[in-house]
């Protein structure tokens, strides 16, 4: 069976953040509350993550299907309660400036939640989302 592995290593700052390293790349996870706000906390790298990876995929589907678009925002949010450690509901909308036809939009936009990695492996039941079609005006 093939398969496509993917690797992180993290290094502890002492205190409750770390350094991530993936590849060649080096970023900080950390708070704003009891770390050193060295960068995003792991919940935000979360969203980010689902963010990211529904961005990936409509960008190969835009590619794909040529479709006309102009610009493209995703916005990821997420909440929990205080004393319950787990995010309650997550929730994305896209805004898309385009003149594309909205079924094909639509289209789109079911392709990248059925082939998301970290989208499917969060649980496509747990995240909620909506595209907002803005129609270009120049």
């Amino acid at each position: 069976m093939e398969k496509l592995e993917y690797k992180a290593e993290l290094q502890w700052d002492g205190n409750v953040g770390s350094e991530a390293r993936i590849r060649e790349f080096a970023f900080f996870i950390d708070t704003n509350t009891d770390g050193e706000n060295k960068g995003p906390n792991p919940t935000e790298y979360l969203l980010a993550a689902i963010g990211g990876c529904l961005t990936v995929n409509w960008g190969r589907l835009i590619k794909k299907m040529r479709l006309d678009v102009k610009e493209f925002k995703v916005e990821v949010r997420g909440w929990r309660g205080l004393d319950e450690p787990q995010l309650k509901e997550i929730t994305y909308k896209i805004t898309i400036v385009t003149d594309g036809d909205k079924r094909r939009i639509l289209r789109a936009k079911e392709l990248a939640e059925k082939y998301g990695t970290v989208f499917n492996t969060v649980g496509a039941e747990k995240i909620k989302g909506e595209v907002e079609i803005v129609r270009d005006t120049e």
